[in-house]
């Protein structure tokens, strides 16, 4: 009998099949060590296939550190989403951010690891419009028609703060979580209430 033929993996599957290798290859060995003869060992897939869709081991590296950034904004947006309006989806949202980070801590892709300086100002982007929709649908909730370029500036404010308190946070584990999120949360109401103070009223 002729052997069945294998089934080839829809690409969508092949590309996760790669990052979950190349996560496990780059947390033993970190970014310079990791070898791309192993992360296609571990997938099973060709270091042919890992450079046709990745371009390098930078480009596959980003990819990971992407993926982990758009699960979490994901599981933020479903938390606040989930919370009633006003503050408790800020609250919702802090929460989430340091849970995120208490339950990575130390993992090498935490805060964007060794990503390329393109991809992670690219990141931060979209960090702070996802931030900004957010806070956005927040003033509209109390009657206000934020303006954008507010909205804008307070959202990488608090990208920029969350992420240096969250490195900070990451290495001082004797710190209570409730300390650094009340913390944070005084933080961000104060920008959100100055964007609040000056956004129109809606007519």
């Amino acid at each position: 009998m002729a052997p069945t033929p294998r089934k080839r993996l829809p690409r969508a599957q092949r590309e996760q099949r790669m990052l979950d290798a190349a996560e496990a290859v780059f947390a033993r060995h970190g970014f310079q060590a990791a070898s791309m003869d192993e992360i296609a060992r571990g997938s099973g897939i060709t270091k042919a296939l890992l450079y046709q869709y990745f371009g390098s081991k930078e480009g596959l590296y980003d990819a990971c550190v992407e993926r982990s950034r758009a699960d979490l904004l994901k599981r933020l947006r479903e938390a606040v989403t989930a919370a009633d309006p006003g503050p408790a989806r800020l609250a919702a949202f802090v929460q989430g951010y340091f849970d995120f980070v208490d339950e990575n801590r130390g993992v090498w892709w935490l805060l964007y690891g060794e990503a390329s300086s393109a991809a992670v100002n690219e990141m931060r982007s979209r960090n702070a419009d996802t931030i900004a929709e957010l806070l956005g649908d927040a003033l509209v909730d109390g009657g206000r028609r934020p303006d954008d370029d507010s909205l804008q500036l307070v959202a990488h404010h608090l990208v920029g703060a969350g992420e240096q308190v969250g490195r900070w946070w990451a290495d001082r584990p004797d710190v209570p979580k409730a300390v650094v999120v009340g913390s944070f949360l005084e933080l961000a109401g104060g920008a959100i209430d100055a964007v609040f103070r000056t956004a129109p009223r809606r007519r």
